[in-house]
């Protein structure tokens, strides 16, 4: 399907990262293949909307607009999932003492919408926003696990090399059914993927019966996590998931869940 002129130029957003939080007229037409008269079209377009801001005091460098933060402030303060799972997120870190992130999978990534540290905890290596990748840690795994086969396949097809490479499955096959034990046990661990210090712990929650579910998350180092009582953990999450999903259907008028 054709990407319309609205879409095109919302490509531009796609070339920002931590790594690159600055771009010019230059990059945009190298990396989309785009004219230089066409580039600037989209920067003043994007730039009116305050999606972008041009950098005083340079050739022409472009950053982030202020819209971004309003928009990101709204999606905080509002999103119906982020409210209702605050309050058992903050109970689960009370009661276990372990950082507890909220984690959507997107195309070709993991990102936390919601993160709730105990105290002064630093071990929170991405957080909100931050996209992780797929093939390491619980969080993605414990949502893949309860895609349909064919979106499951799609995901390893495109991420076949680095799950190989994190030594997941090396084959369709052993993915397949690294999935299904997954899911049927109702849990990944992850011990080190992310990080050689961290170790996580998710579950789904499942929201919706036409989307992928959350995953909700217990994040601690690795050490904490051998002297404590794995299983009640386990329960600790699944309980508040359960909690979470009933609170959402009920807005929602939900009764498929």
């Amino acid at each position: 399907m054709a990407i319309s002129s609205f879409g095109k130029i919302l490509t531009v957003l796609d070339l920002f990262s931590v790594s690159r939080p600055i771009i010019n007229v230059d990059i945009i037409s190298e990396e989309l293949g785009l004219s230089k008269p066409t580039s600037y079209r989209y920067l003043k377009e994007l730039v009116s909307s305050e999606l972008l801001q041009r950098l005083s005091g340079t050739s022409g460098d472009y950053t982030l607009g202020t819209k971004i933060a309003v928009l990101d402030y709204i999606s905080r303060t509002t999103d119906p999932l982020v409210q209702i799972s605050i309050p058992f997120m903050q109970q689960i870190v009370e009661r276990t003492e372990f950082g507890c992130l909220l984690t959507h999978l997107n195309y070709d990534s993991c990102i936390d919408i919601h993160h709730e540290l105990y105290k002064d905890l630093t071990t929170l290596t991405y957080g909100r926003g931050c996209p992780r990748p797929i093939y390491k840690g619980s969080s993605a795994k414990a949502i893949l696990a309860h895609l349909s086969k064919k979106h499951i396949l799609d995901y390893y097809q495109r991420f076949k090399t680095e799950f190989s490479e994190v030594r997941f499955a090396h084959s369709e096959e052993e993915f397949l059914l690294q999935m299904k034990q997954i899911k049927k046990q109702g849990y990944y661990f992850s011990n080190g993927e992310v990080d050689p210090n961290l170790a996580s712990l998710s579950i789904p929650v499942k929201f919706s019966s036409k989307e992928p579910p959350l995953a909700l998350t217990l994040l601690g180092s690795k050490n904490r996590f051998e002297f404590i009582n794995f299983q009640k953990l386990i329960e600790i999450l699944q309980e508040n998931a359960a909690l979470i999903e009933k609170k959402f259907a009920e807005l929602s008028g939900d009764d498929e869940l």
